[in-house]
C-alpha cells in the first residue's frame, strides 16, 4: 500500500476544484508537499494568520486583488481560472484559523476589495479548521480591480488605496506598465467582439470568350436575310391574263385570272403574288432586321447566363469555428476589364418572330395568337445577387445570413461574360463580413479565360435546315 503523502504534483489542475471533497484534497496535498515547495499562479499559502488583526485581512485581500487581476489567458491554464487562498496550512504545518464569523469576515475584506468575485470555505483538517478562498476566474471586459482602502502596518509596509495588485508566478505585487497594458486590454475586450474567421473560396472551369465583331454581326444578318426571303412563303407571280372564250351561262366573259382573282378577294387565299403585298413584305423584313441588329447580343447574353455551365464562378462561404456567425454577408469584385458580370439572366426583348408573305390569315392568326397568350412565370433566383457598376470594378453582394458551427453556404454564382479584350487571367476578390465579428475576411483568386471563343452561330442558326 503506498503511504507516500499526496503533494501538489499530484493534482489534477484541468478542471476547478469545487466541492468539499475537492478543496479537501487540495489542503491535504499543500500539507503533503516538500517545505521548499513554491507557490503558484493559482495558488497561494499562509500559515498563522490571524484574520482578526488587520494585517491578516490586509493579507487575504492583497491575494484576492492579485488573482483576480490575472490575464484571462494565463489564468485560462490552471483549474480553469480559479484560483486559491488557503489560509491555515503550508508544507508540513496546519495552524487552522480561529473562529471567525462568516458575515464579519466578508464585510472586514470588502473594506479593501470591491468587485472580485470569491467564495470563502471552511475545511476541517487534522483537528483544526483551514479557510480556503476561492477566487472565481477572470474573464474579458472585467474590471480593472483596486486597493479600496489605504493600508499601512505602522513599520515598514504602505499600500495606497487605487493601487493595483498582481499576481505572477508565485507572489503577488503591485503591477507594472505591462501589468496595466495587460488589465487594459482585458477591460476593452468585453465590449470588443471577435474577429472574423470565416471561409471564403470559388471554383469555376475556364471562361470562354464571345466574338463577335461588327463584321460577324452583318454577316449573320446578311446570311438571315437571305434565308428569311427563301422561306419567305411568297405565292408565284400573277400570271398575264389569257385570250376571252366563250364559256356555259354565268361564266361567260370570265377567264380563269378572273375566276381566281375573285376567289381571292372573297378572302379564301391569295393564289399569286400581288405588288402591295410586296411593299409589305419588304417593310417586314426590313423592322425585323433592325430589330434583330438591336436585340441579338442582349439575347446571346441572356442564353449564357441562362446556361448554369457557362462562364458560371461558384462562391462558398463555411463558418469552420466551433461558434455561430450571424449577419453573414459576401461581396464578389471583378475589375471591369472587357467583361460583363450577371447574376441573374437580363430582362431583354425577344427576338422578333421571321416574318413572312402577307395573306388573309395573318389577321386571323394574330387575333388567335393574342387570345392565347399568357403572361410568362416571372423568373426567380432565391441568390441572385445585386450587381453595382463601381466605375472600376463590378461588385455583387449576398446576404447569407447566419452560420451555425461548420456549416457553409452555398449556391452563389455570377456569369462572367467575357468579350475578345479581356485578359487571358481575371482577379476575383471575395470579401466576407458579418455582424457580430469584428473585421472581414478577404480572398483573392484568379479566373482563367480559354483561348476558344463563341460567335452568334453558336447561339442562332441564321439559316436553319428545317
Amino acid at each position: 500500500m503506498d503511504t507516500r503523502p499526496i503533494t501538489l504534483s499530484d493534482i489534477d489542475t484541468t478542471r476547478a476544484m469545487r466541492t468539499a471533497d475537492e478543496l479537501q484534497t487540495l489542503v491535504q496535498t499543500i500539507h503533503g508537499s516538500r517545505p521548499d515547495t513554491q507557490e503558484s499562479n493559482w495558488l497561494e499559502w499562509k500559515n498563522g494568520l490571524d484574520l482578526t488583526k488587520a494585517a491578516g485581512k490586509f493579507a487575504v485581500a492583497k491575494a484576492i486583488l492579485g488573482f483576480a487581476n490575472r490575464s484571462v489567458e494565463q489564468a485560462q491554464l490552471a483549474c480553469e481560472g480559479v484560483a486559491y487562498m488557503v489560509v491555515g496550512v503550508e508544507p508540513g504545518a496546519a495552524a487552522g484559523v480561529g473562529a471567525v464569523d462568516h458575515a464579519e469576515l466578508g464585510q472586514a475584506i470588502k473594506t479593501y476589495v470591491d468587485g472580485a468575485r470569491w467564495t470563502p470555505f471552511y475545511i476541517p483538517f487534522e483537528g483544526v479548521t483551514v479557510l480556503v478562498i476561492v477566487v472565481e476566474a477572470p474573464r474579458p471586459g472585467d474590471p480593472i480591480h483596486t486597493l479600496q482602502k489605504t493600508y499601512n502596518d505602522g513599520a515598514k509596509y504602505n499600500a495606497a488605496a487605487g493601487t493595483v495588485f498582481h499576481r505572477g508566478t508565485a507572489h503577488t505585487e503591485p503591477a507594472g506598465t505591462g501589468e496595466i497594458d495587460m488589465l487594459s486590454r482585458r477591460l476593452v475586450q468585453g465590449v470588443q467582439r471577435p474577429e472574423l474567421d470565416l471561409e471564403v473560396e470559388c471554383t469555376a472551369e475556364p471562361l470562354t470568350r464571345i466574338s463577335i465583331e461588327q463584321e460577324e454581326l452583318e454577316d449573320w444578318l446578311r446570311r438571315r436575310e437571305a434565308y428569311v426571303r427563301a422561306n419567305s412563303g411568297k405565292p408565284p407571280d400573277r400570271p398575264a391574263p389569257s385570250a376571252r372564250r366563250t364559256g356555259p351561262a354565268g361564266l361567260a366573259g370570265m377567264s380563269t385570272f378572273d375566276l381566281t382573282g375573285s376567289i381571292g378577294a372573297l378572302g379564301l387565299g391569295n393564289f399569286f403574288a400581288d405588288h402591295k403585298d410586296s411593299e409589305e413584305f419588304e417593310k417586314r423584313v426590313s423592322d425585323y432586321l433592325v430589330k434583330m441588329r438591336n436585340r441579338l447580343l442582349d439575347n446571346v447574353v441572356r442564353n449564357i447566363v441562362l446556361d448554369d455551365e457557362a462562364n458560371t464562378v461558384h462562391f462558398v462561404v463555411g463558418n469552420k469555428t466551433n461558434d455561430p456567425v450571424t449577419g453573414v454577408q459576401l461581396t464578389v469584385r471583378i475589375p471591369k476589364n472587357g467583361l460583363l458580370v450577371c447574376t441573374s439572366p437580363p430582362s431583354v426583348d425577344d427576338l422578333p418572330l421571321r416574318p413572312r408573305w402577307p395573306d388573309p390569315l395573318d389577321q386571323m392568326r394574330e387575333n388567335v395568337y393574342a387570345a392565347s397568350v399568357r403572361s410568362p412565370a416571372l423568373d426567380f433566383y432565391p441568390h441572385a445577387g445585386a450587381v453595382i457598376d463601381k466605375g472600376d470594378v463590378f461588385e455583387a453582394t449576398w446576404d447569407v445570413g447566419d452560420l451555425r458551427p461548420h456549416e457553409e453556404a452555398d449556391g452563389y454564382t455570377i456569369t462572367v461574360v467575357t468579350g475578345p479584350n479581356a485578359p487571358d487571367q481575371l482577379p476575383v476578390e471575395m470579401i466576407a463580413r458579418a455582424m457580430d465579428r469584428r473585421g472581414t475576411r478577404t480572398k483573392t483568386e484568379q479566373l482563367t479565360v480559354a483561348p476558344e471563343a463563341w460567335t452568334v452561330d453558336d447561339f442562332y442558326d441564321a439559316e436553319p435546315q428545317s
